[in-house]
């Protein structure tokens, strides 16, 4: 079931939500040995949640994982959790020091797919992509600050959203290098964005927080886009450029040619990552980094007077073995670009790739994120379930 279809069970008094509980809880001691997507499960915790929650919330009784180490201040979890979602534990991330931080790790295991078991989930919000796939709980929080969100979303076939800079308040509040954003990945597009909304709005921790965002109403107006097979050096893999280019094809979208000159990311992220870690840079650095982003908002501004959303594969190859953790794999590069520059961007499934999910990005205008859910909604394909499924 959806969040909502959850939610609505429980408001009507159909079933409870610890029961609801109970039944993912089980679930993820089923499959956590086969995919290994827990960092730790708290069956006493979500019990507990359970029996205290409010019916009458808008997600009452919907079981949710937290990606490890969020902290319990999380303006995104305390809102969750007050509108009667209940966490079930927490979901492994990518292994401190790896080379690479697409793939998850429980201090035992890494992560793996359930579409195939010798691929990774993607990173770093592995685990919750993993269990959110594989049908053990409808929601999974994270982070995003160079598609930690998004990657595992593409990987897994389900939907991730990191909104415009500051859409989720953040418990430290503004980071030097403005590159994280709070977000939901879900099974389904419309609870990632009631799970969004939710979260949204101003909060004493963070004073970059925006105003709060409402659910979007639906568009059926046709859309005027622009696709990018890749943003930087890299290519995208043939198949996945064609999987996207069929699903353009076949919705009711106009497709338009409109020129984009990006300048590379490659230098400018590593930069402002540090920022925001606490590393420092040096001067000069930081200010490449910032004639960096400016030239790239200008450029996507641009872009945008002529188009109401980019399209782009989220990630330039489909699912990598969850075995590469010692390797630079390079997949993630149209997703880190909106860090650097704030921009609102979903990834959702496009199709399937030798029977791995292909996932596609819709970035929009700064604040215009239902935009980019809209045209998202309009080209996300329908997948069959993975191979490993509750």
């Amino acid at each position: 079931m959806t969040a909502r279809a959850v939610a609505e069970q429980v408001r009507s008094g159909a079933v409870s939500a610890l029961e609801i509980v109970e039944r993912a809880l089980q679930a993820a001691r089923e499959l956590d040995p086969v995919l290994h997507f827990l960092d730790e499960l708290d069956a006493d915790g979500a019990r507990r949640a359970a029996e205290r929650v409010d019916p009458s919330g808008p997600l009452a009784g919907v079981p949710f994982l937290i990606k490890a180490r969020t902290p319990p201040e999380s303006p995104l979890l305390t809102r969750l959790i007050a509108a009667g979602a209940v966490p079930i534990g927490w979901a492994t991330r990518a292994r401190p020091g790896a080379v690479s931080l697409t793939f998850g790790w429980n201090g035992r295991e890494y992560t793996r797919n359930p579409w195939d078991l010798e691929q990774s989930p993607g990173g770093s919000t592995a685990g919750g992509a993993a269990a959110v796939a594989a049908g053990v709980v409808p929601l999974a929080t994270g982070g995003d600050s160079g598609g930690s969100l998004r990657i595992p979303a593409s990987f897994c076939g389900i939907v991730g959203f990191k909104g415009t800079y500051g859409r989720v308040p953040r418990p430290g509040g503004r980071a030097l290098g403005g590159l994280t954003t709070a977000g939901v990945i879900g099974a389904d597009l419309d609870d990632v964005i009631l799970a969004t909304s939710i979260a949204s709005g101003p909060h004493r921790l963070d004073s970059t927080s925006l105003p709060h965002w409402p659910v979007p109403s639906v568009s059926d107006r046709r859309w005027r886009v622009a696709y990018r097979s890749t943003l930087g050096s890299c290519p995208a893999d043939d198949d996945v450029d064609r999987v996207l280019r069929d699903r353009l094809a076949a919705a009711d979208v106009e497709l338009a040619d409109v020129p984009l000159e990006l300048e590379p990311t490659a230098e400018a992220w590593p930069v402002l990552s540090g920022l925001d870690n606490g590393r420092g840079a040096e001067a000069a650095a930081a200010n490449r980094a910032r004639l960096v982003r400016d030239h790239n908002n200008t450029a996507l501004a641009d872009l945008f007077a002529e188009v109401d959303a980019l399209v782009t594969p989220t990630t330039l190859t489909v699912a990598h073995g969850y075995d590469q953790h010692e390797e630079t794999i390079v997949t993630g590069d149209p997703c880190w670009v909106f860090n650097v520059t704030g921009h609102g961007a979903v990834s959702v499934p496009a199709g399937l790739s030798d029977g791995l999910p292909v996932g596609l990005q819709v970035i929009a205008p700064h604040g215009a994120d239902d935009v980019a859910l809209a045209v998202a909604r309009r080209l996300r394909a329908e997948l069959p379930a993975p191979r490993v499924h509750c």
